[in-house]
Formats: C-alpha cells, structure tokens, sequence
C-alpha cells in the first residue's frame, strides 16, 4: 500500500526574500518606467561647465566701453556765407583763442554794413538833435522865467518908492496904478510860464525815454551790422587744437557751414553707450574704474544723457585725479560702473545659460553629480561675474552654468563619464 508524501512548506525566511526580491523588482520596473517618462539628454561631463552657489558680497557692477574724448570740443561754422579770401592755419595747429582762422569775402554783406551804417548814423544823429533842442528850450523857458522874477523885483521896488511919493502927492495917481496893473501883469506871467515849464519838463523826461530807448536799439542794430560784417573774419572761440578745417581759397561756403573743429587738448572725458536696460539706474557722481598699461584709475558719471538710441543711452564720466598719461582722443577704455554698494547674497557665476533662458531656470545636479533636474528659479541683479539668486537655489548646490542649447527642451541631463 503506498504511502502518502507530505509536501514540505517553505521555510519563512525563502518567503521573505522572495518578497525582497519582488518589491525591488517592481521598484526597478518603476523607475524605468519613470526614467522613460522623462526627457533627458545625455552628454559628456566634460562638455560642460559647473559652478558653485556661493554666498558672499554682490557688487553691482557692469562693463562698459568708453571713448577718450576731448573734454571740449567747439565746431566753426561760416556765420555769413562768403567765399574763402585767406587761410591763416593749417589743420592740426595749436591756436590761441580770437586767433584768426579764415577770412571769407562776401560783397552784399559789405555793402549791406555799410548802409546799414550810414543810415543808423543818420538816425542817431536826428535823435541827438531832437535831445539838443529838448535843452535849448529848457533854456530858453528858464531865462524867461528868470527875466520875469527880475521884473516882478524891479516893480516891486518901485512900488515901494511909489506908495511914499503919491502919499506926498509927487507923482500922479495914475503912475502909481500902472506900476501896480504891470507888477499883477508879471506875477501872471511868472505863474504861465512856471506851469508852462512843468508841461515841458514832464513832456521833456517821456520823450527822453523814448528816446534813450530808440537809441539803445540802434545802437545795438549798428552792432550787428558790424558784427555781421566782422564775422567774415572766422576766429578762434577757444585756445585748443584745429583738429579739423576744410576751408580752400577761393572755395564757397554757405551761411552755417560748417568749417572745422577746435578740442581741448588739456582735459579729456570719457564717453560710454550703456544699454537702455540700466538708464533708470544710471545716475551722476557714480564711480567707475578701469585698467591702463597695468595702473588702476578712477573716474566719475558727469553728465547722463537720457535720450535712448539704437538701445543704448549715452554718460560723461570724468578722470578722478590724476589721468593716464599720453591718451589719445578715440582710444577706448574697458570700464566696470558701480551701480550701487556691495550686498551679501547668494551668487551664481555668469554663463552661456543667461542668454538660453534668461535666468528664469537652470540645471541642478543631484548629489551624485552624474545628473542634473531643471528647476525654476528667481534672480535679481547681475554683474560681469555674477548673477543674483533670490529663490530656487541654496548656498553649495552645483548648476550647469554653460550654453544650454539642444537642453532647452528636456528636464533632465544625464553626464557621461
């Protein structure tokens, strides 16, 4: 008779590692699945650059690009037209200020001043006279006047005499009257012509305003007739370098054309295009500094011009101190501008990513460092060194900091070793 076999049980522990084995299998199933899921692009570790979020001092900081430049300039325009009579300079030569330059020849001109002149003088002279006769009758109203007050003097002497004789019955009552009748008759007269005298002298200060003022504007109509004349004669407005003239004898020139260029050969500017990305945070008395022939040197925002042009706004800085010695007008300075005062921040170094992604998101590497996750972050400011990190990256984590190119599209990057 046979004999039944028991099938033994598993022992607990073969269940356990089956069970181990069962949920990493099932785990590596997921991750592959996950890992499908995933855009990623691979490539080697080598091919880019990694940086470091640092902590430490931001300095707000852009490069610039500046000119030496002349730190006057003063252009010579033809202020009449006329032809070119005489060059008295050459270009490059050192003047003088009222140094004269050129001397343009124009008939109507001349022959304008002149008669311009002539009847300025005329009018001039008609005024002057109007002004003598204005005093002769002033004179002539005071000596009548006074001729009167001695008249009334010499009645009323005899007036006096007079009352004594007609009292003694020595002249006649009738002499005695006229004397009094002439002496009324004078007082009269003296009363007209000290009103008369008033209405003169009242009409005499309105008309010698007037007048004043007619001559002042002719005065200054001859003034500009000469002055128009005299600028045919073109003159050095400042002492400098002719560092342009385009004047040839017997050459035409037009009224405001221009006839060359005097700079400033003892002081120089220097003069940047910065991006309209910074004009609101561009002011004056900012510093710059920047490197020539292994020397640091200073220099100060003057004057910020806010017009924008092809995206760029141009600044005069001036030379803090002592200038670099034989600069050239035209050389060109590479600058830093400080924007502001040094800030503790976390920092990230600048690198081909800025322009791929604006700075919105960047690659972060696990801690293994052989991938990298894409993670949205949120920066500030931004230097020629550094970026400002605001959210979305922590001090010691390492980013992708080159171009991203052909990553722009996947969220993670596999680096091979």
């Amino acid at each position: 008779m046979d004999k039944p076999i028991e099938k033994k049980k598993r022992p607990l522990w073969q269940w356990g590692l089956i069970a181990v084995l069962a949920i990493g299998l099932a785990y590596g199933a997921m991750q592959l699945l996950s890992d499908a899921s995933i855009r990623t692009y691979r490539v080697a570790a080598e091919q880019v650059i990694i940086s470091e979020v640092q902590y430490g001092a931001f300095e707000d900081l852009i490069p610039i690009r500046g000119t030496i430049q002349p730190f006057e300039s003063v252009f010579l325009d033809a202020v009449i037209g006329g032809s070119v009579e005489e060059v008295f300079v050459e270009q490059g030569d050192f003047v003088e200020a009222g140094q004269p330059l050129v001397q343009l020849s124009n008939t109507q001109t001349r022959l304008s001043a002149a008669q311009a002149d002539a009847g300025t003088t005329e009018q001039l002279n008609f005024l002057n006279n109007i002004t003598t006769n204005f005093e002769y009758q002033k004179l002539a109203t005071e000596r009548q006047i006074i001729d009167t007050e001695f008249r009334i003097t010499t009645l009323n002497r005899q007036k006096n005499r007079f009352e004594r004789l007609v009292d003694d019955s020595l002249i006649s009552e009738e002499e005695y009257e006229a004397i009094i009748d002439e002496l009324i008759y004078q007082e009269q007269v003296l009363q007209n012509l000290k009103a008369r005298q008033q209405v003169e002298n009242d009409e005499r200060s309105r008309r010698l305003v007037q007048i004043e003022d007619q001559i002042d504007m002719l005065t200054e109509n001859l003034e500009i007739s000469q002055a128009s004349f005299e600028s045919l004669l073109v003159t050095a407005p400042i002492s400098g370098q002719l560092t342009s003239l385009d004047a040839e004898i017997g050459q035409s020139k037009q009224t405001g054309q221009r006839l060359g260029q005097i700079d400033e050969i003892d002081r120089y500017k220097i003069v940047a295009q910065i991006d309209e990305f910074y004009v609101s945070r561009v002011a004056p008395d900012q510093s710059a500094t920047f490197t020539l022939a292994g020397r640091e040197y200073q220099a100060r925002v003057d004057i910020v011009y806010p017009e924008i042009t092809a995206g760029t706004f141009e600044v005069d800085l001036v030379f803090e101190g002592l200038p670099p010695a034989n600069i050239r007008r035209g050389q060109t300075l590479q600058m830093e501008l400080t924007l502001g005062n040094p800030v503790d921040s976390l920092l990230l170094p600048v690198g081909g990513f800025i322009q791929d992604t604006g700075g919105n998101w960047v690659f972060v590497l696990d801690s293994t460092g052989e991938s990298a996750t894409r993670r949205d972050i949120r920066v500030g400011r931004r230097n020629n060194r550094y970026i400002e990190v605001r959210e979305g990256l922590q001090q010691g984590e390492r980013v992708i900091t080159s171009g991203y190119g052909q990553m722009e599209d996947v969220a993670r990057v596999q680096l091979l070793q």
